[in-house]
């Protein structure tokens, strides 16, 4: 069976996609996690001409495709998505899943599904489209607040596991100052490995380096992402962290992103952060500097940023 990856706008070779960012956002909804009804408050054309024209740039830098990682109940428009990736030369994967309850209600779906119902509500969604469309997921998205894993969360994350094994779609997870090593014990548990997933936000927690190493021995996929983002943390962290793991040899389970949007309404007013919206940072800014002082070859590069997602990505699409 051929191994592809599922995109908004087709399924595609894995080679197709060229250099991939695997954790990003179009736009995030806090209000729709917050409880609230939605307001589309913007101008619809003027939306997809702003998303359109930051792809375009992230291309002319040389990105071939990226992850959208907005899961139901974060702002998902699926429609919007569509428009976008129909006129952009960039690929997109778009995700299913839902977000953790740490800094939100858990999505009232979520909360009043079962594991089974859950599992499949996964499944349909990679296999036969998202929400009430025909436009099918390329990723499983699942989250865990900080400090521990609520019962909910434990379900979604069961449930992600099961839904993969189903379909073979990929799991990207969020973690929040860590969690990510009990992540894997339950999809471990599930009989998913680690080389199995995709762990995001790792290079949070209180000892870095010793916490990404960790991840890493366990055989998980890293990604090292809000790259870019220097109200977390400035390049020189970044380069420490990567390097520290290219240096002991785990280069492929390495992943870089920004975890950027074009917009995030009601970011300011819950965590007061700004929106980070350049696309560009890591091929632009960062790449060169890691290149400069971690001294990563032309190769290395690739394979952080071409070889580990695209395997990743791919899975043996039936439907």
């Amino acid at each position: 069976m051929e191994r592809l990856v599922r995109t908004l706008t087709g399924d595609v070779t894995p080679e197709a996609l060229g250099r991939i960012l695997i954790h990003e956002h179009l736009c995030v909804d806090w209000g729709e996690m917050l409880g609230r009804p939605k307001a589309v408050d913007f101008d619809y054309g003027e939306m997809v001409e702003r998303m359109v024209s930051k792809m375009e740039a992230l291309h002319q830098a040389g990105i071939g495709a990226m992850v959208e990682c907005t899961p139901i109940g974060c702002g998902r428009y699926v429609d919007l998505f569509k428009d976008v990736a129909r006129r952009s030369p960039v690929k997109i994967i778009a995700s299913t899943g839902f977000f953790h309850e740490s800094w939100c209600p858990i999505h009232p779906i979520a909360q009043a599904l079962d594991i089974d119902a859950i599992t499949d509500l996964f499944i349909r969604e990679v296999t036969e489209g998202m929400g009430d469309t025909l436009i099918k997921a390329g990723m499983i998205k699942c989250a865990t607040g900080e400090g521990r894993i609520s019962p909910k969360e434990e379900q979604i994350l069961r449930a992600a596991a099961r839904a993969h094994k189903a379909t073979g779609c990929p799991i990207i997870t969020h973690t929040t100052n860590g969690m990510g090593l009990e992540q894997l014990d339950i999809f471990q548990s599930e009989g998913v490995s680690p080389q199995e997933l995709i762990v995001s936000h790792i290079g949070f927690e209180e000892d870095p380096l010793d916490y990404s190493e960790r991840m890493l021995r366990r055989g998980a996929n890293v990604s090292f992402d809000r790259i870019g983002m220097h109200i977390f943390y400035d390049d020189d962290h970044w380069v420490n962290v990567v390097g520290n793991a290219i240096r002991k040899g785990y280069i492929h389970q390495v992943m870089l992103s920004h975890d950027a949007a074009v917009f995030a309404y009601g970011l300011e007013e819950t965590s007061d952060e700004d929106v980070f919206d350049d696309y560009t940072y890591i091929p632009r800014v960062f790449l060169p500097k890691l290149q400069k002082e971690a001294g990563l070859t032309d190769e290395q590069i690739s394979v952080i940023l071409e070889d580990n997602p695209q395997r990743v990505l791919a899975f043996g699409l039936t439907t």
